[in-house]
């Protein structure tokens, strides 16, 4: 339901940037925003409870922890625990971990705690909704840094993101389930979302948005001309 109403938001958001609307654009962004870190909350229920990936423990230990950061985190941990027969994280040095699998766990372990969630905070004022001004942890004044990274928000940051999950969380589930497979597919998913963070750098909004509004204007201009024959 969460995917299809991302689908269905995308629809619409597009549509208001192809014509400038600016104003409309700004809600449906932040309406889609809300999606996306909703369906992240969900992608990791949906993880935890795959058949055969977690012991009833592990489970608890992961959605009881208050971050969403940390219960991704947490997933890895218990994943890659399991996956090398571990007692907890720490151990990761054990002569049974290979030099390349603790690589490869680091390298996920940054990508959780740097570069997929939005910040908490950012989250927490869309959820709550302070869409246009957003308020300092205590409410007692405007947070302009907190505003800025909540306008820095667009459809292409949010596609990225998304994309960037469904990496991810494979990645998990095929440490938490196969070992054999998490061996196999690891580099094939890790560069999915090198190539996702290298793109958001890239791609501009800007640049973006006005091809959108040419795209439109043209198909007004083939229209109004069939109208015409």
């Amino acid at each position: 339901m969460i995917e299809k109403a991302i689908t269905n938001v995308e629809l619409a958001l597009r549509d208001y940037i192809s014509l400038s609307d600016n104003a409309n654009t700004q809600i449906y962004t932040r309406v889609l925003s809300q999606l996306v870190n909703s369906w992240v909350e969900v992608r990791l229920l949906k993880l935890v409870y795959e058949p055969d990936a977690f012991s009833d423990d592990k489970k608890g230990k992961i959605i009881t922890t208050s971050r969403l950061e940390d219960q991704w985190r947490s997933a890895l941990d218990c994943a890659f625990c399991k996956a090398f027969s571990l007692k907890d994280i720490t151990k990761i040095s054990s002569p049974n971990v290979r030099y390349t699998a603790r690589k490869q766990y680091e390298a996920v372990k940054q990508l959780i705690e740097k570069d997929l969630l939005a910040s908490s905070e950012v989250r927490n004022r869309i959820a709550h909704g302070q869409w246009r001004y957003a308020f300092t942890s205590d409410l007692q004044k405007i947070n302009p840094d907190l505003m800025r990274d909540i306008n820095k928000e667009n459809i292409l940051v949010l596609q990225f993101r998304l994309a960037l999950f469904r990496s991810l969380s494979q990645i998990i589930h095929d440490l938490a389930v196969s070992k054999k497979t998490f061996e196999r597919d690891f580099d094939n998913n890790f560069k999915k979302i090198e190539s996702q963070i290298v793109n958001a750098k890239k791609v501009s909004f800007t640049v973006y948005q006005q091809k959108m509004v040419r795209k439109k204007q043209r198909g007004i201009i083939k229209k109004t001309q069939n109208l015409k024959t």
